[in-house]
């Protein structure tokens, strides 16, 4: 695009310029002949130089009339017989979600848009970004239309595109999990006291029903045992679930017996004596 005004600053007779602004001379459009800086290329980047913009102002004014000054003094512009490719749209932003929810998507319309320019400049480019966008503590879904970054000899169609925030939301849910031994000797097993343990935690309305204590597993290890000093075990997790947080066990702590069994096979007899009846 090119500038949509210059600035002027211009020295006659009082009369002459009030005779000026009246007849709204300053209102008048300077065409530039695309032809005339066309050189048949794909495409290119042009730059008009200072004395033609001052001649065609010139024109406009009269021949009293003196252009002492002209902003900006030399524009350019780019141009491209049709080179464009259709890249992806990726989002500049700092976006947060208050504590209760989280950003669940972030999502554009349309996902991708055409890029003119230069075949130089449309090879590097993989993708078109919007301009930073910035929003904290959001607890509902989100719309706005965003720019996309500007970039030198590049148009972008649309130059703009909506961008959307879904925002979802926690719940707190809880589990009964069994506390399980784990590397013991088949002469040894394991007693907890409590036997099982409630764990609380966060987890999206949309995983609430899929996550269940099945996903969970508090198993204390038969070394872990014979090293710890204490009378107590320190229960924990050895990984959660995707999509799980703020977790809380409770109790965070329980006692715990490592007791001899006999490993003879007693059901085995019993068995027997069935077959035998």
């Amino acid at each position: 695009d090119l500038p949509a005004e210059f600035f002027v600053s211009l020295r006659d007779r009082g009369t002459s310029l009030v005779r000026f602004v009246r007849n709204k001379k300053l209102n008048d459009t300077i065409r530039l002949h695309f032809a005339q800086y066309d050189k048949g290329l794909i495409s290119d980047r042009v730059q008009v130089p200072k004395s033609e913009l001052m001649r065609a102002v010139q024109e406009k004014l009269s021949t009293s009339t003196q252009l002492l000054e002209l902003r900006p003094d030399t524009i350019e512009f780019y141009y491209t017989r049709g080179l464009r490719h259709r890249i992806p749209v990726k989002v500049s932003a700092n976006i947060t979600a208050s504590a209760q929810h989280y950003v669940q998507q972030i999502s554009t319309i349309p996902d991708s848009v055409d890029v003119y320019a230069a075949s130089a400049v449309l090879d590097t480019m993989s993708a078109a970004y919007t301009q930073a966008l910035s929003k904290q503590e959001l607890r509902e879904n989100y719309s706005m239309m965003v720019p996309l970054r500007t970039l030198p000899g590049v148009k972008f169609e649309p130059s703009e595109v909506q961008v959307k925030v879904a925002v979802g939301y926690y719940m707190e849910k809880k589990v009964e999990v069994p506390i399980v031994g784990l590397n013991f000797p088949p002469n040894k097993a394991l007693r907890t006291f409590p036997a099982k343990a409630l764990i609380t935690f966060r987890v999206s309305a949309s995983d609430f029903n899929r996550i269940t204590a099945e996903n969970f597993a508090l198993v204390p290890t038969y070394e872990e045992l014979m090293q710890n000093p204490e009378s107590k075990y320190r229960l924990q997790l050895k990984s959660l679930p995707k999509g799980v947080s703020n977790v809380r066990i409770t109790p965070r702590e329980v006692d715990y017996l490592i007791e001899e069994v006999d490993d003879t096979n007693e059901t085995g007899e019993n068995i027997e004596e069935a077959d035998e009846g």
